[in-house]
């Protein structure tokens, strides 16, 4: 069976794309064959892997819409063993016209039933918003981590995250639960101190996993299309993302 894995966050701007890339990347590394799903209509981790939407004949949507099979959609990135069900502007249509219609939150679950002995590890990349397509994530998921900056407008997001999983959990998804939250921009001069111990008495040590620091490289790569990994691969960034990666693949 295949580990189902979300990064999700309702606040913006926290690393979310980035991590769920880069730990994608890692585990290929590592030698898991890897199945990427970009649930965000922004497209950003699907540009990261080398694909321009506007260009794609097929994508999350023909999927979702049931227009084609959830195999034809898969495409094999330059990263050996990384396969990537792309994501396109044309999801938000999806929301829109399916919000509405019964039963459309599990859409996506049932789909990823009928593939997923065929990795290790699927992972998807949700948008930043409460909307139909981070549920469907949810439901279709098993392990949640959450990238978060300690700094106080992020805790507001972070417990609302939670509260959201437990919801799911609750109504929809008996497997789903917290895996982890991923404290990212790290910086040691700028380290709340009182925010991070605060997270750990409400969810316990084991829930923070390791730092992501603040690394310029990690902001440079996305705009060359490449992973930390590809764009440098000695950085600070690049070791602290295979060491989540081998976090992950024991949590």
């Amino acid at each position: 069976m295949s580990r189902l894995v979300t990064f999700a966050n309702r606040k913006g701007g926290c690393g979310k794309t980035t991590t769920a890339v880069n730990v994608a990347h890692a585990l290929a590394i590592n030698g898991y064959n890897v199945l990427f799903i970009d649930v965000d209509p922004q497209a950003h981790s699907t540009m990261v892997f080398g694909f321009q939407s506007h260009l794609l004949e097929v994508s999350l949507f023909d999927v979702l819409t049931k227009s084609i099979e959830i195999e034809k959609a898969i495409l094999q990135t330059r990263i050996d063993k990384l396969f990537l069900i792309p994501s396109a502007r044309n999801l938000t249509v999806f929301e829109m016209e399916y919000s509405s219609q019964g039963d459309s939150e599990i859409i996506l679950r049932t789909l990823v039933s009928q593939i997923e002995n065929n990795y290790d590890f699927i992972i998807f990349d949700t948008p930043p918003t409460l909307n139909l397509l981070l549920l469907s994530t949810l439901i279709a998921t098993e392990q949640v981590f959450i990238p978060v900056q300690l700094h106080f407008l992020a805790m507001e997001g972070l417990a609302e995250m939670v509260n959201v999983i437990s919801k799911i959990r609750d109504s929809y998804n008996p497997r789903l639960y917290l895996a982890g939250i991923i404290p990212t921009f790290y910086d040691k001069n700028r380290f709340d101190l009182n925010l991070n111990n605060e997270i750990k008495q409400i969810f316990g040590k084991t829930k923070i996993l390791n730092y992501i620091s603040f690394n310029y490289a990690l902001h440079e790569s996305p705009a060359y299309g490449q992973s930390i990994f590809e764009y440098a691969p000695r950085s600070k960034g690049a070791y602290d993302y295979m060491k989540l990666a081998n976090l992950i693949e024991i949590t």
